[in-house]
């Protein structure tokens, strides 16, 4: 009995802890976002309606880019296309004039 109880504590003790690495990775990508469209802002000068929409496309990106940072040689496809999505989703965001300065400045194209 003392074994099962023992044993019982240590599960509920295991998913705790699990739901914290989780909350803490979503705070890192949240955080990550934050700082890249505060950068993009400065460099590219975008309004603060677009904001939302590049901090959103960012957060995905961090997301995607989180579930294959533990092996990017393999997942060298899958990144390219997590690039180009995010790309695509911020040409859809931003006007031709900042999508172009966004290529040119940040992504070095």
């Amino acid at each position: 009995m003392k074994k099962i109880l023992t044993f019982g504590l240590f599960a509920i003790a295991l998913l705790f802890s699990t739901q914290d690495i989780t909350a803490q990775n979503t705070l890192e990508i949240n955080a990550e976002a934050n700082t890249k469209t505060k950068e993009l802002r400065k460099i590219i000068k975008f309004d603060k309606e677009k904001m939302d929409d590049v901090y959103k496309a960012y957060q995905q990106y961090g997301i995607a880019y989180k579930k294959i940072s533990g092996n990017l040689e393999e997942n060298a496809e899958r990144l390219e296309k997590i690039e180009k999505t995010l790309d695509e989703k911020l040409k859809a965001v931003l006007s031709e004039y900042e999508y172009h300065n966004y290529l040119e400045l940040v992504r070095g194209l």
